[in-house]
């Protein structure tokens, strides 16, 4: 028996909430395959990219309250460069 066409997108949009400490219930797995369905919907195959885009819409992922460990990192110079000043 062959897998479903969209079965590899499903596993990593399953694979990203566990990462995420996410507990993967039976609810949250009919939110991901609404997720997979509407992304297969939109005639643009597995596109890992799009489901990310689209998973705040479809599932219920619990805020978090943990800020960002350090602050962004922006260019800058410490003057390595010859005549830097």
């Amino acid at each position: 028996m062959k897998a479903p066409l969209h079965q590899p997108l499903f596993e990593r949009v399953l694979a990203y909430l566990s990462a995420c400490g996410i507990e993967l219930s039976p609810e949250r797995q009919r939110q991901a395959r609404a997720l997979v369905s509407a992304v297969a919907s939109e005639g643009r195959g597995s596109d890992v990219g799009r489901a990310l885009e689209l998973a705040p819409a479809y599932l219920d992922i619990p805020s978090s309250d943990v800020s960002r460990p350090a602050p962004r990192v922006q260019r800058g110079s410490i003057g390595y460069w010859p005549n830097a000043r």
